[in-house]
């Protein structure tokens, strides 16, 4: 329980807002495949739903390891894999990669007047949509915020842990 003493009382507290934040990134991310799955007719985006149903569960599973173990070998083992569990999904995985690049860079780019060519060559058919449908362009930019807070309270979280 040494987590959980006076001392350390911020990081519960940072450990929870990251926790909320990376489920608010996976349900969001989940949202929206599953919204791009059907209007684009591509049944393949639903795997993204099973992806963050595992990294939800292995991050709450993570937690709740971390705070019952502390600072004990356990502890220190789950608050590895919380860390890494939310840096590999919410922030690079599902905010960078997916919400950075599939959709704010390539909203930028095609907003900004980039050729067709250049557009094909980064953002491949059938794979990727050029901008035509706000609801999944706005939930895939949203997911770059969310990461970054995500990561914020991540960062928080392991200055604290030092």
């Amino acid at each position: 329980m040494a987590i959980l003493d006076s001392r350390t009382t911020a990081m519960p507290r940072s450990a929870n807002r990251a926790t909320i934040a990376a489920t608010a990134v996976l349900l969001l991310t989940t949202v929206h495949h599953l919204y791009g799955a059907r209007v684009y007719r591509t049944p393949w985006r639903r795997h993204a739903a099973i992806v963050s149903t595992l990294a939800t569960a292995v991050i709450g599973g993570s937690l709740i390891l971390l705070r019952r173990n502390g600072t004990a070998t356990t502890g220190n083992l789950a608050f590895w894999v919380f860390t890494s569990a939310n840096l590999a999904f919410p922030v690079v995985g599902f905010g960078l990669f997916e919400g950075g690049y599939n959709h704010l860079a390539k909203d930028l780019l095609y907003f900004s007047g980039t050729s067709p060519t250049v557009m094909r060559r980064l953002f491949p058919p059938p794979r990727y949509e050029l901008p035509d449908n706000l609801v999944f362009e706005v939930t895939g930019v949203l997911q770059v915020v969310l990461a970054a807070v995500t990561a914020y309270h991540l960062y928080q979280l392991v200055r604290q842990r030092r």
